[in-house]
């Protein structure tokens, strides 16, 4: 079963979101991250549990305060303001996977 998060940490280094993309990359996850500090990613094999994600952000974010929260419903909504470009559309990840 496909599960979504949202994954959010209160500061974070360059190297650190390099780490962090490398255990999305090698779980294959699907990821967005136009926001600062801000991650959707999404599990289709539902491998992982908000804890399990926390736990990662843990080892890759030492100290630093985080939150995932795991959405089930397929009625669920979003609205954002960005880049709209063919090319350059913030959006399109979330509307294609999401």
């Amino acid at each position: 079963m496909k599960k979504r998060f949202v994954v959010c940490v209160n500061s974070a280094t360059n190297e650190q979101n390099k780490q962090f993309k490398e255990f999305i990359r090698e779980n294959g996850l699907g990821w967005w991250h136009w926001l600062r500090n801000v991650w959707l990613l999404s599990d289709s094999k539902g491998k992982f549990s908000a804890a399990e994600i926390r736990d990662q952000l843990g080892r890759n974010y030492p100290g630093v305060y985080s939150l995932v929260l795991e959405l089930r419903g397929d009625d669920d909504t979003w609205s954002g303001f960005g880049p709209k470009k063919e090319g350059k559309n913030m959006f399109k990840w979330i509307r294609d996977n999401w």
